[in-house]
C-alpha cells in the first residue's frame, strides 16, 4: 500500500469514527447511531451511489404565475363601445398623459402602443407617431457634455425612438419638421434617433418617385375603378384616355338586363368613341 492510499483510508476512517463520537458523546447510545455513519467504517462512499438516500432530490419545478395583463393594458380598453379606431387609440394616449403627470414608465407604454397600432390601424398616420413621440419628457434626455455625446445618453429611452422612426420606415411614413422638431427637443442633435431621423429624410426623399407608375397606397374596391387602373399602367402613354363602354347581353340568349363593360384605352390623336347607351345592344 503505497502512501497515497494510506492517507485516504485513514481520512475515511477518521471521517467514520467522528461521527459516531459525536453521536456517543452528545448522550446517545452506540445503537442510535445512523447507519450512515456506520457504514462509512467498512466501505467506501463509490459502492453506494445507487442509493437513494445519498443522492439529493431534483428541486420541484416551479409553476408559472398567470400571465398577468402588460402596463398601461387597461387603458386601450376603456372604450365604451369597444371599438378600434383612430378616436380611442388617441384617446387611450391622452389618458395617460393625463393619468401619470410624471409620465413614470413611458418607454413601456410607447412599446405597448407600437404593438396595438396594426389592431387600431393607424400604422400609417403620421400624427400618430408624432403623438407617441409627444410622451416622452423634454429636455431631460439631452446630452449636457462631451462625454454624454460619445456614450449613449439614456439608453433606453433612445432604443424607443429608433423603434418608432423604424416602424415609420417599415410602413413607408415619412416624417416631417414636427417629427424633427420633437426629436431635438427630446434627444437633441448628436443622438442616435436624429441620426436615424436624418437617414430617412435622405433615402425617402431619393426613392420617393423612383417608380414612373407608382400604384395608390390604398386599391379602389370597385372592379371597374381596378380595370382602369391596370389600363394605365399596362399603356406606356400617360396622356392617353380611357374609355368605358357599357353593352347588353340581349342578343346572347342572356337577360337584357345584365351589363357588360367594355374597356379601351385611346390615344388623345385618335378619334373619341361617344359613350353607347345602356338600352342598346349589339
Amino acid at each position: 500500500m503505497n502512501w497515497t492510499q494510506a492517507n485516504l483510508l485513514a481520512r475515511h476512517l477518521s471521517r467514520g469514527w467522528g461521527g459516531i463520537c459525536g453521536t456517543t458523546f452528545a448522550g446517545g447510545p452506540f445503537s442510535q447511531v445512523s447507519p450512515q455513519a456506520l457504514r462509512g467504517l467498512h466501505c467506501s462512499s463509490a459502492t453506494h451511489k445507487s442509493d437513494s438516500s445519498l443522492v439529493p432530490r431534483p428541486p420541484e419545478p416551479l409553476q408559472r404565475p398567470a400571465r398577468a395583463l402588460a402596463p398601461h393594458e387597461e387603458l386601450f380598453r376603456q372604450a365604451p363601445d369597444g371599438a378600434q379606431d383612430k378616436a380611442s387609440f388617441v384617446q387611450a394616449v391622452k389618458n395617460f398623459g393625463q393619468h401619470n403627470v410624471h409620465k413614470r414608465g413611458h418607454v413601456d407604454f410607447i412599446y405597448l402602443a407600437l404593438r396595438k397600432m396594426q389592431e387600431y390601424g393607424v400604422e400609417q398616420d403620421l400624427a400618430v407617431y408624432n403623438l407617441l413621440l409627444d410622451i416622452f419628457p423634454k429636455e431631460v434626455f439631452r446630452p449636457r457634455s462631451i462625454f454624454q455625446k460619445i456614450f449613449i445618453h439614456y439608453p433606453r429611452q433612445q432604443e424607443c425612438g429608433i423603434a418608432i422612426l423604424e416602424q415609420m420606415e417599415n410602413h413607408g411614413v415619412m416624417p416631417n419638421k414636427e417629427t424633427e422638431f420633437l426629436l431635438l427637443q427630446i434627444f437633441g442633435r448628436k443622438s442616435y434617433p436624429m441620426l436615424k431621423f436624418v437617414r430617412m429624410r435622405l433615402w425617402f426623399s431619393r426613392f420617393k418617385n423612383v417608380n414612373p407608375f407608382p400604384v395608390p397606397r390604398d386599391l379602389p374596391q370597385d372592379p371597374v375603378d381596378l380595370a382602369r387602373l391596370g389600363l394605365r399602367h399596362m399603356e406606356p402613354d400617360l396622356s392617353a384616355r380611357v374609355t368605358i363602354y357599357q353593352l347588353l347581353f340581349g342578343d346572347w340568349g342572356s337577360p337584357a338586363s345584365t351589363p357588360a363593360l367594355a374597356f379601351r384605352c385611346l390615344h388623345p390623336k385618335t378619334p373619341q368613341i361617344q359613350r353607347i347607351p345602356p338600352s342598346h345592344t349589339l
